[in-house]
């Protein structure tokens, strides 16, 4: 199996668990995160031994060293940053709830289809 090489949006609690659990998987590997703040993303990712820190998510989106993202903003903020991340390529995983409507899920499954990208909930059970 391939490695897949994580980038995280937003360096709150939920993207700190996300970070602790990558050591326990053999096929994930931390490589990148971005947060509004430049020191939280840098802070985040000296803790979590990721080589790379951005200051907003363009740059994140973009990094051809990136294959999937995980979405841990707040929910309002899901719809834009899922399909930020798709439109440039990257599978995503995103925090539950995957958007705050009906309408925003249809619209962030629309662009799915459009990209033919990966997307999918993370949601723990």
């Amino acid at each position: 199996m391939d490695t897949i090489r994580w980038g995280i949006v937003g360096a709150g609690r939920i993207a700190h668990t996300f970070a602790q659990d990558m050591p326990s998987t053999q096929s994930g590997v931390l490589r990148a995160v971005a947060a509004r703040s430049g020191d939280s993303a840098r802070e985040f990712a000296a803790r979590y031994d990721a080589p790379t820190a951005y200051e907003g998510y363009e740059a994140l989106y973009a990094d051809p060293d990136i294959d999937a993202i995980y979405v841990a903003t707040p929910h309002n903020l899901h719809l834009q940053h899922a399909s930020d991340a798709m439109r440039a390529g990257k599978a995503v995983l995103c925090e539950k709830p995957i958007t705050t409507s009906a309408a925003e899920c249809q619209a962030l499954i629309d662009v799915a289809q459009e990209t033919g990208s990966y997307l999918m909930e993370a949601m723990w059970t």
